[in-house]
């Protein structure tokens, strides 16, 4: 029975190393050099080369088809809704904005305008960020095989097969090397899952900002609760991010484990307020697309074969050979040391500036932004992360003791401390508030409309002050360098430190903005 499909997978596998290798060699330095320099003869000029291509027929079927508009239509919603920078000039904002809508019909009908269109979302609208990584290399994969088909012109059934490999891949791939950065932590493949406090996580996001609605108590009895089931979590998620591996096997195990990295991607955002929206619905598309295609038609995208295939192209992936997904592997500590920032307004309130005001550097100011105002040294990265298993201890070791925190700060701790950096950050906040506080207009939606306004992927937007939302001009910001730790035997949230870095008094409102 096997005898006869061997030499459609043989086509299947050459299909996905033409596209693999087309993404690596061609779509990925061609995408990454218009993002840098998305000039209109640039972009031109792209567009130019692969309109011949898209003169031919493509075997793309229907489900396929509408998951890369699906896709398409995620990322430009991102892209159009998110605020202004008020720094800049509004009008090429706002024109930059209207072009991605342009481009994003455009490419619907068009696939010769996809690189222009990843142009101006990646180039001119900050889409080239860590949460939004995965859904552009669906896209970019798409391109690479796009012109692959038009070049090679394979038989339908090889090429879609194919196609559905490599979007899996690229999915895939992006939870296998979290796992494969896990097995190399500690001395032992299996350490991270043995002894790693993922309920310290859930502590480090609620001190970083995440959930403050709660009241201590109550998530103090959360966390007592969760860490007694560190262990069985975490070797449940090495699990499903290593799942891809084999995920190929099967087309139901392959949307069995598409919807895992979904809801695994939706409890991490509710343990930790990180959210990772963009990829929960690329891989609920995907699931539901492998689900809808046809029964026949797509046996080489399934079975041993093609999950050998599928093995080496996210092995290789995973070396980063081809596209280069983000290690997400560290230990997690209690302690956070973090920059937070407040305004007062002109009627005497003080209020918390959080990150979702922020947009659309709601990602910065959501992660460790801020260190480079100040000379204490810095011993972890976001929401407490170490990547050293015997800081975290000393960490935990430490607890409230002044004296010890000071020893491993100095002994362990980085300075990021940057006078230039200060003063542009200065400059820019100062910038920014002057000219809301002359009614700039910093979100390109109406108002009866900003409830559609695409999420963010950062959820710090709690603090211990009400937070601010615009409603008053701001007369002074104060930038101000806390630490705090989670203490386990005790469920106690503490304050370590707390001092003013810097405070800004903002100038007379300004009135030259520009449009």
């Amino acid at each position: 029975m096997s005898a006869p499909l061997a030499p459609s997978y043989v086509a299947t596998a050459t299909v996905v190393a033409a596209v693999v290798a087309r993404y690596r060699l061609g779509v990925s330095p061609a995408v990454r050099a218009l993002a840098r320099h998305p000039t209109p003869l640039a972009v031109s000029a792209a567009v130019a080369v692969i309109a011949p291509l898209a003169l031919r027929t493509s075997p793309l079927p229907g489900p396929l088809r509408w998951f890369v508009v699906f896709v398409i239509a995620l990322l430009t919603w991102r892209g159009v809704t998110s605020d202004y920078d008020v720094t800049l000039p509004i009008g090429p904002q706002r024109r930059d904005k209207l072009l991605l809508l342009f481009l994003a019909l455009a490419s619907i009908v068009w696939a010769a305008t996809l690189p222009a269109w990843i142009a101006v979302f990646c180039g001119r609208l900050r889409g080239w960020q860590h949460h939004a990584m995965m859904p552009v290399r669906l896209l970019k994969a798409y391109l690479a095989w796009f012109v692959v088909t038009a070049v090679l012109a394979p038989p339908p059934s090889d090429s879609t097969a194919g196609l559905v490999l490599v979007l899996g891949c690229v999915s895939l791939s992006h939870y296998v090397k979290p796992a494969w950065s896990k097995a190399r932590l500690g001395p032992h493949p299996w350490s991270w899952a043995r002894d790693n406090r993922t309920h310290y996580l859930m502590a480090s996001a609620y001190s970083w900002g995440w959930a403050r609605f709660l009241p201590s108590e109550k998530v103090s009895q959360l966390l007592r609760r969760a860490r007694v089931v560190d262990r069985p979590v975490n070797i449940l998620t090495m699990v499903v991010e290593a799942a891809g591996l084999v995920a190929f096997l099967d087309r139901w195990l392959l949307i069995a484990v598409l919807v895992a990295t979904a809801l695994f991607n939706l409890a991490v955002a509710l343990a930790s307020g990180i959210l990772f929206w963009e990829n929960i619905a690329a891989n609920i598309g995907l699931a539901t697309v492998v689900g809808l295609l046809p029964d026949t038609g797509y046996n080489t995208a399934f079975g041993w074969p093609a999950a050998l295939v599928a093995l080496t192209v996210i092995l290789l992936s995973t070396a980063d050979l081809l596209w280069q997904p983000w290690h997400l592997g560290w230990w997690d500590s209690p302690f956070t040391a973090r920059v937070h920032w407040q305004v007062e307004t002109v009627s005497g309130a003080t209020r918390g500036l959080y990150n979702d005001y922020m947009c659309p550097y709601e990602r910065e100011f959501g992660r460790v932004e801020g260190y480079f105002l100040t000379d204490e040294p810095v011993l972890h990265g976001h929401l407490g992360i170490v990547w050293d298993r015997r800081i975290r201890d000393l960490l935990v070791q430490a607890g409230r003791d002044p004296d010890q925190l000071h020893a491993l700060k100095q002994t362990y701790g980085r300075t990021h401390k940057d006078e230039e950096r200060s003063a542009e950050h200065v400059a820019f906040l100062t910038t920014m508030f002057n000219r809301l506080n002359a009614d700039a207009r910093k979100s390109p939606l109406p108002r009866w409309l900003r409830h559609l306004k695409a999420p963010g992927g950062q959820l710090y937007r709690w603090g211990d002050l009400p937070a601010y939302r615009g409603k008053e001009p701001v007369r002074r910001i104060t930038i101000r360098y806390e630490e705090r730790c989670y203490l386990p035997e005790t469920g106690d949230f503490v304050l370590l430190a707390d001092r003013v870095v810097r405070e800004i008094d903002l100038s007379a409102p300004m009135t030259d903005l520009e449009d």
